[in-house]
């Protein structure tokens, strides 16, 4: 476990960018899995829910075989600490290539998603934190002008 302790802002914030550092580079699922409750979870994706270790294998599975290039770019944390969970509003850019076959070209987005999370202590990884909550699509996604949309 870190120096800090798990539901200080900077350990919150350091949780959420290794996430998408996670994500970016494609990780194995099993390291993946390991910023995610076992029990209780929820999260919801413009593709669909994930509520356990098979629907996100699904889903890890798609979007790793699909995008590309990927770059997250942790915007903003705003942390709000209740007891032993805190509630996050994260704001994330992200940009990622993509193929369709049999298109003769592959696509790219570039976007701002405001996102709600809840985390909870754990012991499943480093930051002592695990996601139990994630609405990936708390607002609209904001495109940037000219890129491509999901």
């Amino acid at each position: 476990m870190t120096s800090e302790q798990p539901l200080s802002e900077a350990n919150l914030k350091a949780f959420a960018a290794a996430w998408f550092v996670a994500l970016d580079c494609h990780v194995p699922i099993e390291q993946a899995w390991t910023f995610l409750a076992d029990e209780g979870l929820h999260m919801t994706f413009p593709d669909g829910d994930i509520t356990n270790f098979a629907s996100f294998r699904t889903w890890y599975e798609r979007v790793t075989h699909l995008f590309f290039d990927e770059s997250h770019t942790l915007q903003t944390v705003y942390p709000r600490v209740k007891g032993a969970v805190a509630d996050l509003d994260v704001v994330v850019g992200w940009q990622a290539s993509w193929f369709e076959p049999p298109a003769a070209r592959s696509k790219r987005v570039s976007m701002d998603a405001t996102q709600k999370w809840t985390v909870r202590p754990s012991k499943k990884n480093v930051y002592g934190l695990e996601i139990c909550f994630y609405n990936a699509t708390a607002e609209p996604f904001h495109y940037a002008p000219g890129f491509a949309r999901l």
